[in-house]
């Protein structure tokens, strides 16, 4: 049976600390202005719950990626636009993005050899999994 071989310049995951910082506050305001514009009660607490613990996240990775980086300083902050909400396909759709985005910060965090990034990238991920479990109590 053949290998097959992974180059890994191909496999790398190309996001900047900047892009990683700017898409965590993008994930937590997307699900404060979704918990807000729902009307189902489910729902919205499944948000609150999300953009609560996203909190963390989007300030203890960033300081952390600056830790393993010496202490060097993001850029700007930039701004993401948040999507209209058009009832729960917005928020499972905002979710799964979550979760391929912690997959994808986990990789990158691998490459650059960032352990406790790794860690958090997956229990971000874990958090998008219970959010997708919450949207779907009725």
């Amino acid at each position: 049976m053949a290998l097959l071989k992974i180059n890994k310049e191909e496999a790398k995951v190309n996001m900047t600390p900047e892009e990683i910082r700017n898409k965590l506050f993008y994930f937590h305001q997307a699900a404060h202005v979704f918990h807000q514009d729902t009307k189902s009660g489910w729902e919205h607490d499944a948000l609150s719950k999300l953009y609560t613990d996203l909190i963390d996240f989007k300030d203890d990775i960033p300081e952390k990626i600056m830790g393993y980086m010496a202490g060097k300083r993001l850029s700007s902050f930039k701004s993401l636009p948040v999507p209209e909400y058009a009832g729960l396909e917005s928020s499972t759709k905002l979710v799964k993005e979550l979760m391929a985005f912690s997959q994808s910060l986990e990789e990158w965090a691998e490459q650059n050899e960032y352990c406790d990034i790794e860690n958090m990238a997956q229990a971000l991920s874990g958090l998008g999994a219970k959010t997708m479990y919450r949207l779907t109590l009725k």
